[in-house]
């Protein structure tokens, strides 16, 4: 009895996956090659129909919105929103005029991660156990030790960092640490028993997860690292 109530508690503390956002995306690419089948045997004019591409990005945004991942929400809102309106000939810019939008994006960035009700991630509030770090223009490695690790947020902007987690250790079941890339990177160091779930999105940039995805022994807890974020010209790799 006492094995299946810690099966149940695990089970039920582990975290959500991103299900709106994955049947977003497996619909877009299901409607996707269903249309250009059509249109190679001449039943449809993808052509009319490829203007609604924009539409795509604001229905990831909104799946972001119901996963409380505001900021990128906003900026696949915002970016979804002005293509659709260029491909309508609603509002015609060259596409060097949103590049001054990115500093308004990473104002957001840093005004979401202090908006009253925001996750924390004040070490002061929480001292050791939170993980605020910001590269811009510059960057290192940094070790972070931590007995009671719960997450935190990681910025490089026209940077990078070098975050060491070997030796933390997870408070709870689950932490979850939001990052953001522009014009740079960064690396995360994990411990081998944290498993990594990752949830970044990244607009031409990458992430690279190298991390060991070990099973939990039975009856013992698996230890969860979500990465969430936004990458936008810059990478993200992950390792034990």
């Amino acid at each position: 009895m006492d094995g299946m109530e810690i099966k149940r508690e695990i089970k039920d503390t582990s975290p959500r996956h991103d299900t709106m956002s994955r049947l977003v995306i497996g619909l877009a690419l299901i409607a996707g090659g269903i249309l250009f089948t059509l249109d190679n045997f001449g039943l449809v004019d993808v052509g009319d129909l490829w203007r609604f591409w924009p539409l795509v990005l604001v229905a990831l945004g909104l799946a972001k919105f119901a996963n409380r991942s505001f900021f990128t929400g906003t900026i696949l809102i915002a970016v979804g929103t002005l293509f659709f309106l260029r491909a309508f000939g609603l509002l015609h810019f060259h596409l060097r005029y949103l590049l001054p939008l990115i500093f308004v994006f990473i104002g957001l960035r840093i005004v979401f991660a202090h908006r009253p009700g925001a996750r924390t991630w004040d070490a002061s509030t929480n001292p050791g156990g939170t993980l605020n770090e910001w590269a811009v223009f510059g960057g290192g490695e940094r070790r972070f030790a931590s007995p009671n690790f719960q997450g935190g947020q990681a910025n490089a902007v026209f940077g990078g960092f070098n975050l060491d987690l070997r030796e933390s250790k997870m408070t709870g079941d689950r932490a979850t640490i939001d990052v953001f890339c522009f014009c740079g990177g960064g690396e995360l160091r994990v411990p081998e028993d944290w498993n990594v779930i990752l949830k970044v999105v990244p607009i031409f940039g990458g992430t690279d997860d190298k991390s060991r995805h070990l099973a939990a022994a039975p009856g013992t807890g698996q230890k969860e690292l979500l990465v969430t974020g936004f990458i936008l010209f810059g990478g993200l790799g992950i390792k034990n």
